[in-house]
């Protein structure tokens, strides 16, 4: 397939998916021993994660909107239910933005880390509010090493997942798809499809950092001394 498909793919956000799918494979090789995902939802990473893992465990909200099929353990992201320096990795995937106090858990995730563990997190930049009224921030590329060397962490990398193209092609999608009624169901339905591809091409003429980035991926480490 073209595409990297998951559990989470539409018709009309493929794009971002494949996006997402295609940064957790090439980290993937980072993530091993004990590893938490928080806000797993429906674990759509965990056939690339889990394999290379001692433990993968999910834990998610319990009024998740995802459901809990497959959750692990109910929690509260702001207050991880699990002992200190308990995790090698924890990963968090488009979880940060729906936290009121970010900060606090950049700290707990920290906390549940051994010396030297490491976090993949990532986060929306460009991007449409959803999930609301529990959707808080947007994060750029600068606030993000803000607050994670404040929280303690070492940056090793923070990647801009997604050209100009992308991000807007998807942002006309999405905002195409809440009127496609009727007759411009039939003209939007094969749009929403194709357009993504285009947007792949075009964002190809440029892979450096881009300031239109759709989203975020954060690498960060637990300093091993401290």
């Amino acid at each position: 397939m073209f595409f990297e498909k998951n559990v989470n793919t539409r018709s009309y956000n493929w794009l971002m998916p494949h996006i997402c799918m295609r940064q957790v494979k090439r980290l993937a090789p980072l993530i091993g021993g004990r590893v938490l995902d928080v806000g797993c939802g429906r674990k759509p990473y965990a056939k690339i994660i889990g394999p290379r893992c001692e433990w993968y465990i999910g834990m998610d909200h319990l009024r998740s909107l995802h459901g809990m099929v497959e959750v692990d353990v109910g929690g509260d992201a702001l207050a991880l239910p699990f002992p200190d320096a308990a995790f090698d990795w924890v990963v968090a995937f488009q979880v940060m933005e729906h936290l009121p106090e970010p900060l606090l858990f950049l700290a707990e995730v920290r906390r549940v880390l051994k010396p030297g563990g490491g976090a993949l997190i990532t986060t929306p930049f460009m991007w449409g509010e959803h999930e609301e009224p529990h959707d808080f921030y947007r994060f750029t590329r600068h606030g993000l090493r803000y607050l994670t060397e404040k929280a303690g962490f070492e940056v090793q990398s923070i990647e801009a997942d997604s050209g100009f193209w992308a991000m807007a092609i998807l942002r006309f999608n999405y905002w195409l798809i809440r009127f496609a009624r009727g007759p411009l169901k039939l003209v939007a339905a094969p749009l929403v499809r194709l357009d993504q591809y285009l947007a792949m091409a075009l964002d190809r003429f440029r892979g450096d950092y881009t300031t239109d980035t759709a989203t975020f991926t954060t690498v960060l480490r637990k300093p091993a001394c401290r």
